[in-house]
């Protein structure tokens, strides 16, 4: 199968590595750097003590994409502008978004594929370089059809076993605690400037984190909130080393999801009446330090 990855981030090189050994790969990067460096140097995923390099096609995304199947692997934040301004240069039968928060969702009913489908990925990835990714942790993809057959996504369910896919009937209650893990998480390490696994270990943190919980939930009118925040905790642990993606943004100066994340809770809020102090608090303080990043640049 033909499947085209857009984006050369750290989720995009990840699912790239793994479905080029059985289909013809290409990945669509910003910079046309990246990918003269993916054809010459190929694609390397390291996992635990393993590191393997796969011979890749890679292109600048300049130019009308024809594959049977796309991913779509961009931040929020860019994947607005392509929804927006390049939908046209998107030429697949299927198409899936693999994207953090649920801004994306206003935008699909514009978007003229036949089958298009929805993922969270609960992999720990970490960008090295432009050609290398570190698999920090093994987890699944969980995927539902937003419209379309789910059939259009047959082959998914023979990916490697260090790739699973596994799906969901419901997308909305599947982004909806994706968001929720997003939230409770993301924020408050970035702030903290500390690693995930502080957030459950530190007490002073988890009560923090706790609240904000509380207060999310309320907004959305969660169900099995009890479930989700035993999940948010299980993720804590299990990526208690692990320093998130926005925390990585802060240190590094980048934009970060949080307009896609906190403010998207923030308008829902808003639009229903509820008061949201705690996630405004927050918001304000991570865009200061966000902007303050940007300006050392």
């Amino acid at each position: 199968m033909r499947i085209g990855i857009v984006g050369g981030g750290a989720v995009g090189l990840l699912t790239a590595a793994y479905f080029c050994g059985d289909h013809d790969v290409t990945i669509y990067t910003r910079r046309n750097e990246q990918a003269e460096k993916l054809c010459t140097h190929g694609l390397t995923v390291i996992c635990g003590n393993e590191r393997t390099t796969h011979r890749v096609h890679a292109e600048p995304f300049v130019r009308e994409i024809e594959e049977e199947m796309l991913f779509i692997a961009v931040k929020q934040y860019d994947l607005a502008n392509i929804l927006q301004t390049r939908i046209h240069m998107l030429q697949a039968n299927a198409i899936m978004f693999l994207q953090n928060g649920m801004g994306h969702v206003s935008y699909l009913p514009h978007v003229p594929h036949h089958h298009i489908a929805l993922a969270v990925v609960e992999h720990g990835a970490l960008k090295i370089d432009d050609t290398t990714v570190s698999h920090t942790g093994v987890g699944q993809t969980k995927w539902s059809v937003w419209r379309g057959e789910k059939e259009a996504f047959s082959f998914l369910s023979s990916t490697n076993n260090r790739f699973p896919f596994q799906y969901v009937d419901d997308w909305e209650a599947m982004l909806l605690e994706k968001l929720m893990v997003n939230v409770a998480i993301n924020p408050l390490t970035a702030l903290l400037r500390v690693p995930n696994g502080m957030l459950v270990t530190h007490e002073p943190y988890r009560q923090a984190m706790k609240q904000l919980f509380q207060e999310v939930a309320s907004v959305f009118q969660l169900e099995q909130r009890e479930r989700i925040w035993k999940h948010i905790e299980t993720v804590c642990r299990q990526t208690a080393a692990n320093r998130s993606s926005m925390l990585r943004d802060i240190e590094s100066g980048r934009k970060t999801e949080l307009d896609a994340i906190l403010r998207y809770v923030i308008e829902r809020a808003n639009e229903r009446g509820v008061p949201a102090p705690i996630s405004t608090f927050l918001y304000a303080l991570v865009k200061g330090k966000q902007l303050e990043g940007e300006k050392e640049r």
